[in-house]
Formats: structure tokens, sequence, C-alpha cells
């Protein structure tokens, strides 16, 4: 898929999956609005494209806030005009048992989590509508279909993208907006070393663990989520909308 004049945002795209995505639009030619919550890391990714030979400009923003998604939605618009296509990939992911989290604590992995797909969806779909069309695809996780002792928010978070996902989908799907969501299983990202961290054991002996407990032998690496995405996001898959994409080496398939 050649994205030439394309403008494509990502959310929490100064890292891990959100980098891996942002690279890989820009390769294939798309105007690359990079999202962070940490300026440096969107700046970083952003130059990144930039010495690749690709175009991208970075913007600071925590999307669980209505002030920034608004500003940035705004700023990219009157940058480029146009949003082609919205990756959610933004998110937080806290490992805390039910009874040892407080209201606050699980306030924010919801608001940071969900809250953010909900608030940059309904700034980026006027102006989709406005164009003729667009693409949305939301970054959920298997832990949307199964989950393990201290992610109950984090779960709770990413089966509710998966519900809303439908439910925007059929909202406009005969506006041309289509919505997709993925669902990464074990992927190396920073998200991934600050749980192996969190393990207190020794790294190569978690890795090792992890990597023979996937059915296709290793973690995932975010360019083959990236790869999911951009196919959600392609308008040669033009007939789905609404549907769930399981990238996750086989993990959820497993008895």
């Amino acid at each position: 898929m050649n994205w030439q004049g394309k403008v494509i945002v990502v959310t929490g795209g100064g890292g891990g999956i959100g980098r891996a995505v942002a690279h890989k639009f820009a390769a294939q030619g798309g105007q690359v609005v990079v999202i962070d919550l940490m300026a440096a890391h969107a700046e970083t990714v952003a130059q990144e494209i930039i010495d690749a030979g690709g175009q991208a400009i970075e913007m600071q923003a925590n999307v669980a806030l209505e002030i920034d998604v608004k500003r940035v939605i705004r700023d990219t618009l009157g940058k480029l005009g146009k949003i082609d296509v919205l990756v959610n990939n933004a998110a937080m992911c806290p490992q805390i048992r039910l009874t040892d989290m407080s209201l606050d604590q699980w306030n924010q992995v919801i608001t940071n989590n969900l809250t953010s797909v909900f608030l940059c969806c309904r700034e980026v779909i006027p102006c989709m509508l406005a164009n003729g069309g667009g693409s949305i695809v939301n970054v959920s996780s298997v832990h949307a279909l199964a989950t393990l002792e201290g992610y109950s928010a984090y779960s709770a978070s990413k089966g509710g993208i998966v519900a809303m996902t439908r439910a925007i989908a059929l909202d406009y799907a005969r506006q041309n907006i289509r919505v997709n969501t993925v669902l990464p299983g074990a992927v190396q990202t920073p998200m991934l070393e600050n749980s192996v961290k969190n393990l207190g054991m020794p790294r190569e002996e978690i890795m090792k663990q992890w990597n023979e407990a996937q059915p296709i032998g290793r973690v995932g690496q975010p360019e083959e989520i990236a790869t999911v995405v951009m196919f959600a996001a392609s308008p040669e898959n033009s007939f789905m909308t609404g549907a769930t994409l399981v990238a996750d080496g086989g993990m959820t398939a497993d008895l």
C-alpha cells in the first residue's frame, strides 16, 4: 500500500509498537504525526523518520486530557489539513491486585487506556466525515480476552476498547469510516521490559520462560504488530470494520 499524501496520527508514538507503526507508515510515504506524553520521545521518533527520508512531525500530549486531545487534533488539521488514519496506541500497564488498588489508580488506567480512545475518536471523526472517510485502528491487548493476576484495571480497559471499537464502527459504517482493533500478545516493548523488572528475577531467565511459553516460540516484535495495524488501516482492506485482529503468536489459541 502506498500511503503517499495520507496523514496518519499515532498516539503513544514515542516508543514500542507506536514507534514501529509510525516508521512503517512513513516508509510507505505517509505524513505521520507522532504524539506522545514525553515530548523528547515524540521528537526522537519524528527525527528518525525524517533522517530516513520520511515525513513526520511530533506533538506532546496527554491523550487522557480533553484539552490536550483537542489541541493536537486542531494543530494537526492546521498544519496538514486532514487526518486519514488514527492509530490509538497510547497506554499504561500497572500490575496491582484489585484490593490493593486505589480509586485514583483505577481511574488513571481507565482514563489513559480507554477514555483516551473515546476522546481521540470523537475529535478525529468529524474531520474524517468532512474528508469523505477514514480509518481508525485501536490497539487493545490479548488481556481483553484472557489475563493474569494484577491486571484487573488493564484488562478492563482493553476489553472496553474492543467493545467500543465495535460500537463506533457501527455508528459510522455507512459514512466510509472503518474502525478496527488489534490485540497484540507479548511483544518486545518498553512496557514488557517494565513488567520484567517488576518480577524480580534475572531478565535472561524471564525472557527465556516467556519465549518458551509462546506457541510460536518467541515474543513478538513491534514491527510485526505494526504490519497488522497497517493492514487494518489500509483502504485495500475496505470490507473490514468492527473487527478484532489477534496477533499473539498463538497465545490465546493454546489450552
